[in-house]
This record gives C-alpha cells, structure tokens and sequence, in this order.
C-alpha cells in the first residue's frame, strides 16, 4: 500500500562524510587555502522498469531481488537474459547481500567520492589604505591534475529490470545484456574541474 507510513532511509544525506580545511598565509600577501571532502552518500533505489502491481505507475514499484533458483524460474523475453541478470547481481554488492528480499526504499549506496577545492588570494597594496585582490579557485583541483581524480560515480540504470504483465497476471521480463557494472562515471560539472578569477578593491 503506497499510503502506508514505512521507517526507511531518507533520499538526502551522506552516510559518511569528512571535511578538512587547511589555510596559509605568506608575508608576500598571498594566501593559499584547500578544502577537502571524503563522503559516501547517493542513495537510490532499485525498482522494475513496468507497472508490476497495477498501481498505475511504472517508476515506483521496488524491485524483489530473485534468488539464483528464482531467476531459473523467471520468463525473461530473449534468450541469455536470465544469465546476464544473475551476473548483474553478482557484481552489486547491494543485490548480492538481499536475495530473496525487496530492495529498500533507498537502501542502495553509490560508492564514496572525494574532491579537493583550492583558493589562492594576492593583495596588492596601493596607497596607503587600498588593496587590489585577487583570486584564483581552482574546484575538484585533482581532476585537473588527472582526469582519474575527483570523479563521481552514479548508478547506470536504477531500473534494472523491465516488466510487463499479460491478462493472466503473468509477467515477462526484459533485462539488457550489455549492462554489467552497476555505477557509471557523472560526466557533468560534479566530476570535473573548473576554474574562476575573480578582483576585488579594498578600501581600509
């Protein structure tokens, strides 16, 4: 029943998280200061890419995670589907740990991402009481030193598995073969760096 209250995990919120923030400043008028984040968080769901109970929706129905005997039994609409799916399983440590279980609302967790963000600010001092300063941020600073750094990593499809049901109330399911890995790389401005200057006149 969608309207009952169920205990579950909020959408929002990091599970784990580390900051640390570390600044210096020079007799030269510079100062240089990094911020760092370590977290875990992303939750998300697993559901069936169908309407599998007749609710009327077909993005909100969690996904029961088959047992390897269950998905023998399953009646998937092509040839190899069956055993690509088992392998899907295998591979997501979420999946793996609750066979014969419905996925929880949230249950699932992307893996952890960190990222540093680097300032650098210089005053030049002009007449007596008047600064010109400038900045450079530098954000995700080590995905500029390699693109392998400050990456995050995002579930690929949380719809696993397709579904359609027939009059009868028997279903068919329809999972992709190609999918083999759980997470994929965000390749929007999350996981990469970005630069910004900026100018500011300081009157003392």
């Amino acid at each position: 029943n969608a309207n009952d209250d169920v205990l579950s995990y909020s959408r929002y919120g990091d599970t784990h998280r580390f900051v640390g923030v570390i600044s210096k400043a020079f007799n030269t008028g510079t100062t240089v200061s990094a911020f760092y984040e370590y977290a875990q968080g992303g939750r998300y769901n697993y559901i069936y890419g169908g309407d599998i109970n007749n609710d009327g929706s077909s993005i909100n129905d969690l996904l029961y995670i088959p047992t390897a005997s269950e998905v023998s039994q399953m009646n998937f609409s092509g040839a190899g589907q069956a055993e690509a799916f088992e392998a899907f399983i295998q591979q997501d440590d979420y999946l793996r740990d609750h066979r014969g279980e419905y996925a929880e609302r949230y249950g699932a967790l992307a893996p952890w991402r960190g990222r540093w963000d680097l300032k650098i600010l210089q005053d030049i001092k002009i007449l007596e009481k008047n600064t010109i300063q400038l900045s450079l941020d530098v954000l995700n600073v080590g995905n500029l030193i390699s693109s392998d750094w400050g990456v995050v990593q995002i579930p690929t499809n949380q719809q696993v598995l397709g579904v359609t049901v027939d009059d009868n109330n028997v279903p068919t399911y329809t999972f992709d073969a190609n999918m083999m890995d759980t997470f994929s790389y965000d390749t929007s401005l999350l996981s990469r760096w970005q630069a910004q200057f900026g100018v500011r006149y300081i009157v003392n």
